[in-house]
């Protein structure tokens, strides 16, 4: 039998020189796959955060600038129609707009549940209804006015706690050859239903601030709200004046006369 000779066999690395390439290689890689997970623990955060909504915005808004008032001042409430109303001031006094676009009249009593007030505002500007004349959420007028009621009644007692006098402006009307998904019918008679309930308080006065004449942007809102707001200024400013604070000069007169 032939032996054939065997070939050497390669020796083995030297395990000094092993352990250097490894070093080698983990410093190469480590900073790679720090670099990538950060990205993609930063992607996932910003998926994982959740977003701002549009009503935590206004809410946050709404309270800050009630933070900068002081003394008197009015407070504005509602929907769009009031969110798009820019005074800064009304009768002599500044505005904190509190609308938010969208509300109905449940959103906005919810909404004012969360403010904390600094001091009670002279007088309250209401405008809502237009949101509850969406034709998806109601089978026609009747059942929209009702739905409406439900939720006008517990924010009138609200804000009537809130603030010795509210003045409810109506609903705009509605052009439903430039706009879908709303009853004009509807808004007509929601305006007429909130008409209604504020005469029957005490503390509520209907000042018509919409026109049926009012130039629309699209079918659903006023070109110039200012325009419109200051239809209600006739009202509102005079009743104001009659319901004017004692000054604190008078408030301490007049406690130095009690017993």
């Amino acid at each position: 039998m032939t032996v054939l000779p065997l070939g050497r066999l390669p020796r083995p690395p030297a395990p000094r020189a092993a352990s250097h390439r490894l070093i080698i290689a983990i410093v190469l890689i480590l900073p790679l796959a720090l670099i990538f997970g950060s990205l993609a623990g930063f992607a996932i955060g910003r998926i994982a955060a959740p977003p701002t909504s549009y009503r935590d915005q206004r809410l946050a808004e709404i309270t800050a600038e009630l933070g900068r008032i002081d003394g008197d001042y009015l407070l504005a409430s509602g929907d769009s129609h009031v969110a798009r109303w820019h005074a800064r001031e009304f009768c002599g006094l500044p505005v904190v707009n509190a609308g938010v676009d969208g509300a109905t009249a449940g959103d906005t009593d919810a909404l004012l549940a969360q403010i904390a007030l600094p001091r009670p505002p002279r007088a309250i500007i209401l405008a809502g209804g237009t949101n509850a004349a969406i034709r998806r959420r109601c089978r026609g007028p009747p059942q929209a006015v009702i739905r409406f009621g439900e939720a006008f009644r517990p924010l009138l007692r609200r804000l009537s706690h809130t603030a010795d006098l509210v003045v409810v402006t109506g609903v705009p009307a509605i052009d439903v050859s430039q706009v879908d998904g709303f009853s004009a019918e509807a808004a007509t008679a929601i305006g007429a239903s909130a008409e209604t309930t504020c005469r029957a308080s005490t503390s509520c006065r209907v000042a018509k601030s919409f026109d049926a004449d009012d130039p629309l942007t699209d079918g659903l809102h006023l070109a110039d709200y200012g325009h419109a707001y200051e239809r209600i200024a006739p009202a509102l400013c005079p009743a104001l004046a009659n319901r004017r604070p004692p000054s604190p000069a008078a408030s301490q007169n007049a406690d130095a006369r009690r017993p």
